[in-house]
C-alpha cells in the first residue's frame, strides 16, 4: 500500500522517481530501489518525512515495509565483460528481480526481463573533455553478479576514444557508486551546469586534495585538473562491457 502510495502521487505530481530521490536529498536511484525492489524494506525516518512533505501526504501513510518483488527464472545470457576490481568474476549473472525504472509508470516490457542495469547515455561535445550525461537511461544490460546487490548501481556509454584502449568508443562502463575513490582507479566525473545539464569525464583519478581532483586520460596530451566544487561526483568504474 505504501508503494502504490507513492507511486499514485508522484504521477499526479508529475514526478520521476529520480526527480523525488534527489528532492529528498537521496541518490538518483533511491525510490527506485525501494518501490521496484524493496531495499529497504521500510522507509527510514529521514526519508519518510520529506517524501511525505514532498507528496502532499500524512507521514504516518508512508510508514511500513514495501512488498519484495518475488525472483524469476530467466535464461543467463554471457556478454563479454572486463573487470577491474572484481577480477576473480569470470562471468556475470543475472539478478532475478524485475529491472529498476527511472521513468514514472513504464512498466518493463517483456524483453526488457533479466535487464536490470541502466546504461545513460552520453553525447561528446566538440573541442571538449566532458560529455553530455542523459538524465535518464537509454537503455538497460545485465546486471554482473558483483554489482546485483549495488544499490544504485548503473553504467554508461562511453563517448569518444579518450580512454582506449581501457573504454573503447562505444563500450559499456560499469559504475559502482558506492566505492571510495582511490589513486589509480578509472572513474566517471560528474558536473551539474546551472542550466541542468550534467557533464561528464571518464577519466584515471592519479590523485585528489580537498579541493582537486588530479586526472589523466590515455589519449590527452598532458594531465589535468577538476575543481571538486564543480565536479562533485567521482565514481569508480569497476568493468566493462565490450561493444563487440
Amino acid at each position: 500500500m505504501v508503494r502504490e502510495l507513492i507511486l499514485d502521487k508522484l504521477q499526479e505530481l508529475g514526478l520521476t522517481m529520480s526527480e523525488a530521490s534527489l528532492k529528498i536529498g537521496k541518490n538518483h536511484a533511491y525510490l527506485q530501489q525501494f518501490l521496484r525492489r524493496g531495499h529497504p524494506l521500510e522507509l527510514s525516518e529521514k526519508s519518510r518525512l520529506p517524501l511525505a512533505r514532498l507528496l502532499g501526504v500524512p507521514e504516518e501513510a508512508l510508514r511500513g515495509p514495501s512488498a519484495v518483488l518475488p525472483a524469476r527464472n530467466h535464461p543467463k545470457p554471457e556478454p563479454k565483460i572486463i573487470t577491474r576490481r572484481g577480477a576473480d568474476i569470470a562471468q556475470p549473472s543475472i539478478s532475478g528481480a524485475e529491472p529498476q525504472n527511472f521513468l514514472d509508470n513504464i512498466r518493463p516490457l517483456p524483453e526488457m526481463v533479466g535487464r536490470n542495469l541502466p546504461v545513460f547515455g552520453t553525447t561528446a561535445r566538440g573541442g571538449d573533455d566532458a560529455s553530455i550525461l542523459s538524465d535518464h537511461p537509454v537503455d538497460w544490460e545485465a546486471m554482473p553478479n558483483f554489482l546485483v546487490n549495488v544499490e544504485g548501481a548503473y553504467s554508461v556509454f562511453v563517448a569518444g576514444n579518450a580512454m582506449d584502449p581501457e573504454h573503447k568508443n562505444g563500450s559499456t562502463a560499469l559504475v559502482h557508486p558506492h566505492l571510495s575513490p582511490q589513486n589509480g582507479d578509472t572513474c566517471i566525473f560528474r558536473c551539474r551546469k546551472d542550466d541542468g545539464v550534467e557533464l561528464a569525464i571518464v577519466a584515471v583519478l592519479l590523485r585528489f586534495d580537498d579541493n582537486t581532483w588530479y586526472v589523466s586520460q590515455h589519449n590527452s596530451k598532458k594531465n589535468f585538473k577538476l575543481k571538486r566544487a564543480d565536479w562533485t561526483v567521482c565514481h569508480v568504474i569497476v568493468g566493462n562491457y565490450s561493444r563487440r
